[in-house]
């Protein structure tokens, strides 16, 4: 439990030394990089510093490692494209409202990366083959719908709206692959869980909060909601299409 409690103030060490830098440059280059980075380094620290290398607990930081690498090397890539990221306009040259904004990004990646630390923390954890499976679908619809995304806002950069792919069906398949990423990490560790550790569950249920109530879905869907507002076509689309589960929502 200690060493919980201490990885959550690393983690805001890490992410107050960005905002410093980020504050100061007023650039968005470090943040989706330090985002990566603070879930590799706490899971390298739990790998290494707890108990031998098993295969359980190597598949674990793997499934880690695989998805932080991808997700922070195409931010990184798209943030450099770009040249900013317009979520941070009305706050960037705020010195309070932007270390606020990182302040809860430390406690996000706590919260999310909770169940891989108990699991990297147990002397029995084995290899959970359906869960394994279910993070590699996962992993596979986020890298390949971001990618497509992204290719096609290059290609035709403007108010084009894309809709082919998953798209065709759903207009955040990104986020459903980002949900099922965090919910089969939850499902491996779930066989170790005893008592206060079932807690950590709160991972994949702060993931789904974040990404259909907060952050995600609802500031797209409004943003999008205004910058096609004339488009006949994205109306269209939206009659058409689900947010993330077909017939659900």
């Amino acid at each position: 439990m200690t060493a919980i409690l201490i990885s959550l103030l690393i983690i805001t060490i890490v992410n107050v030394l960005a905002y410093i830098w980020a504050y100061r440059k007023q650039s968005d280059h470090l943040t989706d990089i330090s985002y990566s980075a603070c879930f590799i380094a706490v899971t390298l620290y739990f790998l290494l510093v707890y108990h031998d290398l098993t295969p359980g607990r190597i598949l674990l930081s793997c499934m880690i490692f695989f998805w932080a690498i991808r997700l922070g090397g195409f931010l990184f890539f798209r943030i450099h494209r770009m040249g900013k990221d317009d979520r941070f306009d009305q706050f960037r040259g705020d010195a309070v409202g932007f270390l606020k904004f990182w302040l809860l990004q430390s406690i996000s990646i706590w919260i999310i990366v909770l169940p891989v630390m108990i699991g990297l923390m147990a002397t029995d954890l084995k290899v959970h083959v359906p869960a394994l499976i279910l993070w590699i679908v996962g992993w596979l619809i986020e890298s390949i719908t971001d990618w497509q995304k992204f290719i096609f806002k290059s290609r035709y950069p403007g108010s084009q709206i894309f809709s082919s792919g998953l798209y065709t069906y759903i207009r955040h398949p990104n986020y459903l692959g980002e949900i099922l990423v965090w919910i089969s990490i939850f499902w491996y560790v779930s066989p170790i869980l005893s008592g206060w550790t079932w807690s950590s569950i709160i991972s994949p249920l702060w993931v789904i909060t974040l990404l259909v109530f907060v952050s995600g879905i609802p500031l797209i869907e409004k943003t999008n909601k205004t910058k096609y507002k004339n488009d006949q076509l994205y109306h269209t689309y939206v009659n058409k299409t689900w947010r993330l589960l077909p017939f659900i929502y």
